[in-house]
């Protein structure tokens, strides 16, 4: 039986993540001097600093939620908890395998700056956009799938959530194509219209994939000390290159939270720990019992749960480089 930690996708952030753990943990302020350190930012400016949803990319929020994670992460070791299994969704793959040793902190803080030098669109493309879809649990997602041809395309299944009576799914595609196909749904399904500017996890990110790339290249990455789960596939990855492939496929490829929990499944997991910022609620629908921990509270939460379950848990992976 295994603890799992989860960490959730990006744009989860807000202004002021990470602050009373800051403030009240010296672990979590020296996890803050490193991020500083490698980023070249203030530690000020990545607890607070706040973006425009259009400039987000340009922003510090995929750095302020890679840095309350990792320093999550480093106080539940102090307390001896170490996961067996690590599994996170997009940018939550990619500091999951950094928590699991396939690559130095460092080199992940370095990939998340050169991201934010990326445009967010071509020169001269046509607009973009999402859209957040709550289905109810008994139709058919399958469709949604197949749309490629009018310019859409699946983003993100983050598959049953909260109760488990609906389901979740995220389209990117073009602005135009996006409204024409959510004026033809039930208006109680469209949680979101077609506003943000990114197709996020479509192949109409390939510009940041060709940008990031060399990046990717360049990093040494190593056998994961413990497995890392893929939010691409239903599959374990448990060596370097399968890491590396990850990381190519995080900008154009969309993500599932099936597929995660597929490979928690198939790795008996017995508690999950939600690390971070992170929208819970997708959790909740998991075989295992899952508890959040992003503040003190539920720090003392979470040790509690894992003692009164009686979870087994690992040595300290000695590949894993902090």
């Amino acid at each position: 039986m295994a603890l799992a930690y989860i960490l959730g996708g990006g744009l989860n952030d807000q202004p002021g993540s990470g602050r009373e753990l800051y403030e009240q943990y010296a672990r979590v302020r020296d996890t803050f001097r490193d991020v500083a350190e490698w980023t070249g930012l203030s530690v000020a400016r990545v607890l607070d600093e706040n973006t425009d949803d259009d400039e987000f990319r340009q922003g510090v929020g995929a750095i302020r939620q890679a840095a309350v994670v990792i320093a999550t992460h480093d106080l539940l070791a102090d307390h001896g908890i170490h996961p067996a299994v690590v599994a996170g969704l997009s940018l939550g793959g990619l500091i999951g395998a950094t928590l699991a040793g396939a690559l130095d902190r460092a080199d992940l803080f370095t990939l998340l700056m050169r991201a934010r030098e990326a445009p967010t669109l071509p020169e001269g493309a046509p607009e973009q956009g999402v859209a957040l879809l709550s289905i109810p649990i008994e139709e058919d997602v399958s469709r949604f799938w197949r749309m490629a041809d009018r310019h859409v395309y699946p983003a993100a299944d983050l598959g049953p959530v909260g109760a488990g009576r609906e389901r979740v799914i995220i389209l990117g595609g073009l602005r135009d194509a996006l409204a024409e196909l959510t004026a033809t749904l039930p208006p109680q399904w469209v949680q979101r219209s077609p506003q943000h500017a990114v197709a996020f996890h479509t192949p109409l990110q390939q510009h940041v994939h060709d940008h990031l790339a060399p990046v990717v290249d360049a990093i040494a990455f190593r056998d994961p000390a413990v497995p890392v789960c893929s939010c691409f596939e239903p599959a374990v990855l448990t060596d370097a290159e399968s890491i590396r492939a990850m990381f190519h496929r995080n900008s154009v490829d969309p993500v599932s939270v099936v597929h995660m929990r597929h490979g928690l499944e198939e790795l008996d997991t017995e508690l999950g720990i939600v690390l971070g910022p992170s929208q819970f609620d997708r959790y909740l629908t998991s075989p295992f019992p899952v508890v959040h921990v992003e503040t003190p509270e539920h720090l003392a939460e979470a040790i509690a749960t894992i003692h009164d379950l009686g979870v087994e848990l690992p040595d300290a992976p000695a590949e894993v480089v902090r």
